[in-house]
């Protein structure tokens, strides 16, 4: 896994992700690439709200706050937009094995 997943608070339904390896997310880049993959998004400047189920907003920290109080949903969400991102595992695992 590449990131670190944390509930921050027992009253709130909600999850965050925070990536293991620092690295900044353009977020205009991110937009098109997953607008690309068919999600909606909602670009507000300073970070993107993703029509993931459940919604997920990615921050240009690569950190994403997912809304949900359920854990393998929250997983599935980011690890989809990771993906899309060329940031999860998978997508790294994919590249070494090509090259």
């Amino acid at each position: 896994m590449s990131y670190y997943l944390l509930m921050p608070c027992r009253t709130t339904a909600a999850f965050i992700s925070t990536l293991k390896k620092a690295k900044r997310v353009n977020l205009q880049t991110a937009a098109d690439r997953l607008v690309k993959a068919g999600y909606p998004v909602e670009d507000v400047s300073v970070m993107l709200i993703v029509g993931t189920e459940p919604e997920l907003t990615l921050y240009e920290s690569g950190k994403t706050l997912v809304k949900t109080g359920d854990a393998d949903a929250a997983r599935r969400a980011i690890d989809a937009v990771y993906d899309v991102l060329g940031i999860s595992d998978a997508t790294a695992k994919a590249a070494r094995a090509a090259g």
